[in-house]
């Protein structure tokens, strides 16, 4: 999956704690080839590789299954609430051209990443991805981005980017010998 942000709403201010909402990213729907009498999986993660680190800083609060999700619903497993992950924002680039461009580092550079690289994210689900087993086996991810309070949003209504989303589950091995 690659650059599928799907813009549902504009800026909007969360009633709650009085910071702003961006668009809301969903990903395009993401078939699971899961057998149950195959195999049972005592774990379930969902990884985002490639999040945009470069905009303001905020949480990303996942939700499975629910289109509809926004900032008020509930956090809880009825509207499908995986979990959040926060990513904390570079803010914009402010300095010369190519300040921002991120550059290729050699193979056995010990430095620090870039800044900007972009973020992997990785979240437990298990309880959301195995409700959601019991009735279909394909899974559409939905992420409202909170921003931080502190947070200027004057062009960052796209502040989810995500290049790639992988769900893992893991077996038991030793229940499969037997």
């Amino acid at each position: 999956m690659s650059k599928s942000n799907k813009k549902r709403n504009n800026k909007k201010m969360d009633s709650l704690s009085g910071r702003k909402v961006g668009n809301i990213f969903s990903s395009p729907r993401i078939k699971l080839n899961w057998i149950k009498e195959e195999t049972e999986f005592y774990r379930a993660d969902i990884e985002f590789f490639g999040i945009d680190i470069s905009g303001p800083s905020y949480e990303g609060r996942v939700f499975l299954n629910n289109p509809k999700a926004d900032e008020k619903t509930e956090l809880n497993l009825d509207n499908g609430y995986a979990g959040s992950y926060y990513i904390f924002g570079h803010g914009g680039c402010y300095g010369d051209a190519g300040h921002c461009d991120i550059k290729p580092r050699r193979t056995f550079d010990s430095r620090t990443e870039h800044d900007l690289t972009p973020a992997y994210k990785s979240m437990i689900a298990t309880e959301p991805i195995k409700k959601i087993l019991k009735t279909t086996k394909e899974i559409v991810i939905s992420v409202v981005p909170i921003s931080a309070r502190s947070a200027r949003m004057s062009n960052a209504k796209d502040m989810v980017y995500i290049d790639k989303i992988r769900i893992s589950c893991y077996e038991n091995y030793s229940k499969l010998n037997k």
